[in-house]
C-alpha cells in the first residue's frame, strides 16, 4: 500500500514539496473521487436526494476548500517550511498553471455542480447554495488568484 503513493518517483528532490507531491500520483485522483462517495455507502437508509447534497456540501466543498485553500505549509518536516506560506493549491506542481492535475481538480466540483442542480430540479434555495459554493472554490482556482489573499483572509500575521 505505501508503495502506491511513493513520490520519488513523480517528484525530484528538492523541487517540490511533499503535499503537492502526493497530489501528483495519478492514484490521488481515484482516492478523490472514491471519497466522496463513502458517505452514499455509509448511509444507506437515507433518501439519494439527501445523500446527494451531503456528499456536495461536505466532501466536494467543505474538505476541498480547507484542503487545498486554507491550509498551508506541509505535513512534512523535511522542507524546513519553504512552503509554510504557500496553500496546498499554490504548492501543487510546482506553481505552474494549467496542469492536468489543477484541470481534474477545477472539473470535479464543476461536474458536481451540474448533476445535483439537475437532481434538485433548479428549485432557487438549492440552486443558490450551490452556485455559491462552486463559485468560491472555482474562482479560487483561477491563475490570477494565485498567491493571492481576498480581504487579508488566511494572510501571514
Amino acid at each position: 500500500m505505501l508503495g502506491l503513493y511513493n513520490c520519488t518517483q513523480c517528484c525530484p528532490p528538492r523541487t517540490s514539496s511533499g503535499a503537492s507531491c502526493l497530489l501528483e500520483v495519478l492514484q490521488a485522483w481515484s482516492t478523490h473521487l472514491s471519497s466522496s462517495k463513502l458517505d452514499k455507502i455509509s448511509a444507506p437508509g437515507l433518501h439519494w436526494h439527501y445523500l446527494n447534497r451531503l456528499d456536495e456540501y461536505l466532501d466536494i466543498y467543505g474538505v476541498t476548500y480547507q484542503c487545498f485553500h486554507w491550509k498551508k505549509g506541509t505535513p512534512f518536516a523535511e522542507d524546513q517550511g519553504i512552503y509554510n506560506r504557500l496553500t496546498w493549491w499554490e504548492q501543487m506542481d510546482n506553481g505552474k498553471q494549467l496542469t492536468r492535475n489543477r484541470k481534474f481538480i477545477t472539473v470535479v466540483p464543476v461536474v458536481l455542480y451540474l448533476i445535483a442542480s439537475h437532481t434538485t430540479d433548479y428549485q432557487h434555495p438549492m440552486l443558490f447554495f450551490n452556485t455559491v459554493a462552486v463559485f468560491v472554490l472555482v474562482v479560487a482556482k483561477f491563475p490570477h488568484m494565485h498567491k493571492v489573499r481576498i480581504f487579508g483572509i488566511n494572510a501571514d500575521q
